[in-house]
């Protein structure tokens, strides 16, 4: 497996776990982990391939940074479901809109989940973007040209 796999999948694990617990508290911050775990990635694929020219290294980079943060994604949308049910569960008062009672229509409790979904899934997307677009920006700057290795494919 490719080292930019390899870091990619790692470092999305990592930021997985971190962004169910960022997210679970402070939902706006998911895609800050995004962007950490996108760097690190970016920086390790880069490092570890070894690679001749600055463009291949944020191809690397970016190919990091895009797993992890694809991954990281799945974090953002379970601790924002986590949020919302903890919030439900415990009667927790809301500052945007009121929480469905569990005993109410169903319905209210649908709609209500599945925008905690859709919302996690825009700041995932916003996250993995920034994680790819990190991830590029730090495989480049990590890579020192040397015209004289062999290309890696």
């Amino acid at each position: 497996m490719q080292p930019r796999i390899r870091m990619g999948l790692f470092i999305g694990v990592v930021g997985l776990v971190l962004n169910i617990c960022v997210s679970g508290f402070i939902g706006l911050c998911g895609p800050v982990v995004s962007l950490l775990a996108g760097g690190i990635a970016g920086f390790l694929a880069a490092q570890q391939e070894r690679l001749p020219t600055k463009s291949e290294g944020a191809k690397a980079g970016a190919i990091a940074g895009l797993i992890a943060g694809g991954l990281v994604i799945i974090g953002q949308i379970i601790g924002g479901i986590g949020a919302l049910a903890f919030m439900q569960l415990s009667g927790t008062p809301s500052i945007f809109g009121e929480i469905p009672n569990l005993e109410a229509d169903p319905s209210g409790s649908i709609i209500y989940y599945a925008s905690g979904i859709g919302t996690g899934l825009c700041f995932g997307i916003v996250g993995t973007i920034l994680a790819a677009l990190t991830g590029a920006g730090v495989g480049y700057m990590t890579t020192t040209e040397d015209p004289t290795a062999p290309i890696v494919q």
